[in-house]
């Protein structure tokens, strides 16, 4: 039982190091954005952490006469760090914001969100890096043999899958990033004080390593193979990744399981070797897994052309279920061989004189460079299944020359030339309905971004195959998101807008004279495709007065340093990755320092894709920034309702009078209020729902979104997954309808006249009325018996409020 105790550790150590892997890279991009070179830096230090302790402390663990003395104390020293990483972080990350500014250039942002987390980090990865030597090294004294890297490089990546989905699905979701690491710290001091378990005695001089020769060419060789199938390996991992994000649903949890779909993959790999493969001829058995390997990737991008209708056919049983069916059949054949193969490698690593801590090290360089070069160089240059034939080439060439394995060239170059020439067309995951057509097209290192022409020639946006942003047909909705906001300040200069999709909201403020107007767009591949939106065609170009930034929303918050009069939040997918961190209380703080003093800010909410519970939590959240918030309807749509908090710095009062005094002195703006019904003051504050007291009544106690505990991160994509929504987006704008009531005295200043305050209470009466009649309405096809159901309590309606101009 005791010979099983390593394994134990090794499982759990990997538990750790995955978990904490989850944690750092998320909380560190919070402050240094969410841009795919931003991420990327933020795991290659990670790996190059690992590599520099594998590489560095091997030797002195294999010399020391006590190596599980200095398993305990790499244990001991990831559990110290993690929890002072658990103080540093949320303090020394925003400062990365600060040293890389507003739209850094891409050597400034890759040094600093390189630098700063390898810094930050390199305590605890050394460590980490150091973990898998140290316990080979009590493992060949326990049982006086060596061949068992594959079982414990298994056993800790299978750790690795069972952390990654524990620190996402559960730890992480229930306590927040600080208690997680400090349950992870728990978890490698019980690994440090576990390794006093067994006994293995001193080492004999007999096992004391001797000096050691100059590398051979055989060990370069070896060395080169190991840091260019890691190279490899994670290559095939980014590709894919970025491919499949068309087809799944983008979510926190959809990373998490395909990264645990991989390691689970090459924990069984390398479990297979140990067992089944362990102690053969070292050459002849490299070449089979290396064409094992480019087979099996090529049959991999051959199943990533089909992962649509993969996913299509086992989503009537649940989307997780879609996504795990996806991550399965890309990755687990590749990911099988590149178990056994990094085991087999390692293996023989061990009788070189650079021994397995610098093989270790250099898969693991190769792996930390793949992201740059396969996501950001050869993906853009070759494309996608440019890049994924390299990587199954690239595998052949590593083939060793001898001639008992000179039947593996032919029979590989044979059978992946085959596989890959029948792999039917580009890797276009577009499904087009009836009438749609593809007006433009970019593929770019963070998204595939497409334009759409349907059949009533209206324009749709589309990102990784996914209807997000919007498009000509909700034009009328978009500018409102824009004039709502700005109409409710007296008198607004400085204007930004977090999130520009489309630019339909973002051209609006074009309208207002002397507005100097800036809007920030993370997707770079959106920006040139804006103008396709302004009026439906390519020829509409952008007003000086605006002006798009290509940066993370949160890093440009932090780093901008001027004042602005209105900032007005996008509607940001909730479910989506990452969009969580733009509704915590962190990033709210910030966006109120960047208000003038009587600025206001706007968030815009998609009531369609989220629930009341995450609503309550959004609500919260805010109101804790901004006590004296209040609510607004976008439109009256019940089919897609669009719910806004805004807040300032003081309380906001909206004097009629000043309205007036700016549609007279801008006729041209006049007009364009017109044609998205906000014609009058009485249509403008038709919109508003209730006050602070009222948000407060609604959302109730709890809990509130923060930076350390990202609960709209994890809560979001749970209203995606769900095969049957709790309520429809009809229910739940009438919920919040019903529950939230408007005063006058609570938006119109003193200084409104008694018929002015009578007015609009009568529009809020009527407005609430035509939403009930909408929700209670019954469609037929016929236009007349349509026309029959709703022409009394329309009139109504009318007879209500004349000002109400919807009915």
């Amino acid at each position: 039982m005791l010979n099983g105790i390593p394994y134990v550790l090794m499982f759990f150590s990997g538990f750790a190091a995955l978990g904490y892997e989850m944690v750092w890279v998320r909380a560190l991009s919070a402050g240094l954005g969410h841009e795919i070179l931003s991420v990327l830096a933020v795991m290659a230090a990670f790996f190059v952490g690992t590599a520099a302790g594998a590489w560095l402390l091997d030797r002195p663990i294999r010399v020391s006469l006590h190596p599980r003395c200095w398993y305990a104390v790499l244990e001991t020293a990831i559990a110290l760090w993690a929890i002072a990483l658990a103080m540093i972080i949320p303090k020394v990350a925003p400062m990365g914001a600060a040293l890389m500014g507003v739209q850094p250039s891409a050597p400034l942002q890759w040094g600093v969100t390189f630098l700063l987390p390898l810094v930050l980090l390199l305590p605890a990865t050394m460590a980490m890096g150091a973990t898998l030597p140290a316990m080979d090294c009590i493992v060949e004294l326990l049982r006086c043999r060596d061949r068992l890297v594959g079982g414990l490089y298994g056993a800790n990546t299978l750790g690795a899958v069972a952390g990654t989905l524990a620190a996402t699905f559960w730890i992480v979701p229930a306590v927040g990033f600080k208690q997680t690491q400090h349950l992870l710290a728990t978890v490698n001091v019980v690994c440090a004080v576990g390794v006093f378990a067994f006994r293995t005695g001193r080492m004999r001089s007999s096992q004391a390593p001797a000096r050691k020769a100059p590398a051979t060419t055989a060990t370069k060789r070896l060395l080169l193979t190991l840091f260019v199938t890691g190279f490899l390996g994670i290559g095939y991992e980014v590709m894919t990744v970025r491919l499949v994000s068309q087809v799944l649903e983008n979510t926190v949890f959809s990373y998490a399981i395909l990264l645990a779909v991989y390691l689970l993959g090459t924990a069984s790999g390398a479990a297979f070797y140990q067992f089944r493969l362990a102690g053969r001829p070292f050459a002849p058995l490299l070449g089979g897994l290396l064409t094992i390997q480019a087979l099996a990737c090529t049959a991999g991008m051959w199943l990533l052309h089909y992962s649509a209708d993969i996913y299509a056919l086992v989503e009537r049983i649940g989307p997780h279920n879609a996504e795990i069916a996806v991550a399965l059949s890309v990755f687990l054949g590749p990911t099988l061989v590149m178990g056994a193969l990094f085991s087999h490698l390692a293996q023989a690593a061990k009788h070189h004189p650079k021994g397995l801590g610098a093989a270790l090290a250099v898969n693991t360089l190769g792996g930390a460079l793949s992201p740059f070069l396969f996501g950001i160089v050869l993906m853009p240059w070759w494309g996608p299944a440019g890049a994924l034939c390299t990587i199954c080439l690239a595998y052949l060439l590593l083939l060793p020359g001898n001639r008992r394995s000179a039947i593996w060239p032919a029979a590989a170059c044979i059978t992946a030339a085959g596989l890959i020439f029948t792999i039917p067309g580009p890797f276009d995951f577009n499904r087009l309905a009836p009438g749609e057509t593809v007006m433009a097209q970019r593929h770019g290192i963070m998204a595939s971004v497409t334009v759409v022409r349907d059949d009533h020639r209206d324009y749709h946006l589309k990102v990784n195959n996914h209807y997000q942003m919007g498009g000509t047909a909700s034009r009328y909705s978009d500018q409102r998101q824009a004039h709502i906001p700005l109409l409710l300040h007296p008198k607004p200069q400085n204007i930004l807008f977090l999130g520009v999709g489309t630019g339909t909201t973002f051209a609006a403020a074009a309208q207002y004279k002397g507005l100097r107007v800036e809007g920030v767009e993370l997707i770079p591949e959106v920006v040139p495709l804006m103008p396709l939106f302004q009026s439906g065609s390519a020829q509409t170009g952008h007003p000086e007065s605006l002006r798009v930034f290509v940066a993370d929303a949160r890093r440009f918050v932090l780093a901008r340093q001027c004042e602005y009069d209105v900032i007005i939040a996008d509607l940001f997918h909730p479910s989506r990755d990452g969009a969580g961190f733009l509704y915590t209380k962190e990033h709210f703080s910030a966006v109120r320092n960047r208000l003038s003093e009587g600025g206001l800010f706007c968030q815009w909410l998609p009531l369609y894709q989220m629930d009341l519970d995450l609503l309550r939590l959004i609500v919260r959240t805010f109101l804790e920034v901004f006590p004296q918030g209040i609510a607004f309807v976008a439109h009256h749509s019940l089919g897609q309702p669009i719910v806004g908090l805004i807040g300032g710095r003081h309380a906001i009062s909206i004097e009629p009078g000043v309205f007036n005094q700016r549609m007279a002195v801008q006729p041209g703006l006049s007009a364009q209020l017109n044609a998205v019904g906000l014609s009058s003051i009485y249509t403008l504050l038709g919109g508003y729902l209730g006050d602070a007291d009222q948000l407060r009544n609604f959302a109730g106690p709890g809990p509130v979104n923060s930076d350390d505990h990202p609960m709209v991160l994890f809560q979001a994509p749970k209203f995606v997954y769900a095969s049957m929504p709790s309520a429809s987006a009809t229910d739940r704008i009438m919920y919040l309808v019903r529950t939230l009531s408007p005063h006058v005295e609570t938006i119109l200043a003193p200084a409104a006249v008694d018929a002015e305050k009578a007015r609009l209470s009568a529009y809020w009466q009527a407005r609430d009325a035509y939403l009930r009649t909408g929700a209670r309405a019954t469609p037929v096809p016929d236009l007349k018996a349509m026309v029959q159901q709703l022409a009394g309590p329309l009139l109504d309606i009318v007879r209500l409020s004349p000002d109400f101009e919807a009915a």
